[in-house]
């Protein structure tokens, strides 16, 4: 509602003066929410927030570097105090998050999050030097602090869950890789990387409170951890998932996450030809509860897609591509929703494919030509 917009931007700005830290970071944030670019009133609301950034929770400055990111605004002297004055509140914030004896989970989550999202605005906008990296450098230490103090103050574990009765032929997952405080598991096809609730599918989390040795279970229970998963794969689709097995690894991978420093690729099939060797997609994704789509209100997502192999169905002729996926950000159905847009929607996909869902067996698919991905 454009002019319902328009009206309080125009009484936000008459009355900004009046505005306390809250009011002017979930401001900022929902015009960022909402994909809204107002240069003046949003400068206006930059303008204040410096003036008064001393007085921000870590929450308000979290939300306001998130929105700065999500809107690609570089407002430097914005951005290096919100990084200056987290720093100096690291400590003290790291301190009431152990402090808080009744509901320490749920302080932590909220520090992680937090120092989490302070980091990920700054590697979004590729902002570095000074303030930045010193927030970055001891926020880090601060992340990796709390997940050891957690270990150290979490009790016995579960014992391990029977295992389902499954039907022989349903593929289970499997522990690819056990480390110190994190593992990789393998995600076959029908099991979904759930967080919270029962959907009725065959859940990850069952399978990682049987497989994992005692030591290592202490997220495996816990839904408010998402179980220890870092990360997704769509309920179809198989993989490998990084999950941390101990808060200190959980907190160690939720970093990286927040940094960009873990890379995520896949190997997808899709219809038709590939256009180019190399395809950049950076749409942004507005996330419709059970399904996705580009909108240019939606958050930020970019793709980088490469196709390495032409192919085709030797039962139907369809032209098919071999496509190796990297994702930069993870939002809701966003490489089956970057590959729709690219005009070449994923096979076996009833929700983003051409048509009702379709099951191709290896045999059936041929390749015809592949692809360099150093081809110009």
């Amino acid at each position: 509602d454009e002019p319902l917009v328009e009206a309080i931007a125009l009484r936000s700005l008459q009355t900004i003066k009046e505005f306390d830290p809250q009011n002017l970071a979930n401001t900022v944030w929902a015009w960022a929410a909402m994909a809204l670019r107002d240069d003046p009133f949003l400068g206006s609301l930059a303008h204040e927030a410096g003036l008064r950034i001393a007085e921000y929770t870590m929450q308000e400055l979290a939300n306001t570097a998130w929105a700065c990111a999500t809107l690609e605004m570089r407002n430097i002297p914005l951005l290096e105090s919100l990084a200056a004055y987290a720093r100096s509140s690291l400590d003290s914030e790291l301190q009431r998050t152990f402090g808080c004896r009744s509901s320490q989970r749920q302080a932590a989550q909220l520090f992680l999050a937090n120092v989490g999202g302070l980091a990920w605005s700054y590697t979004v906008l590729s902002l570095s030097g000074g303030p930045v990296d010193a927030y970055l450098a001891e926020a880090k230490i601060a992340c990796l602090e709390l997940g050891m103090a957690l270990d150290g103050s979490e009790g016995t574990h579960p014992e391990a869950l029977a295992r389902s009765e499954m039907e022989e032929e349903e593929e289970e997952p499997k522990l690819a890789k056990l480390m110190r405080g994190m593992c990789l598991v393998l995600k076959p096809p029908g099991w979904e990387v759930d967080s919270e609730g029962d959907s009725g599918l065959r859940q990850l989390s069952a399978f990682m409170q049987r497989a994992l040795p005692p030591g290592e279970r202490a997220l495996a229970f816990r839904p408010d951890f998402g179980f220890g998963f870092i990360h997704r794969l769509d309920t179809p689709s198989s993989g490998l998932i990084l999950t941390g097995t101990t808060f200190h690894g959980y907190c160690c991978l939720e970093w990286q996450m927040y940094t960009y420093e873990i890379d995520r690729e896949y190997f997808v099939l899709g219809h038709q030809v590939g256009k180019a060797p190399r395809l950049t997609v950076k749409k942004r994704i507005l996330d419709c509860h059970m399904t996705a789509k580009v909108a240019e209100n939606g958050r930020p997502a970019q793709s980088e897609l490469s196709f390495i192999a032409d192919a085709w169905h030797r039962n139907t002729g369809d032209t098919l591509c071999l496509v190796a996926i990297k994702i930069y950000t993870g939002r809701r159905h966003q490489i089956r929703v970057h590959m729709q847009h690219s005009e070449c929607p994923s096979v076996a996909d009833s929700r983003y494919g051409l048509s009702s869902k379709i099951l191709i067996r290896s045999d059936a698919v041929e390749t015809t030509r592949t692809r360099s991905v150093l081809e110009k």
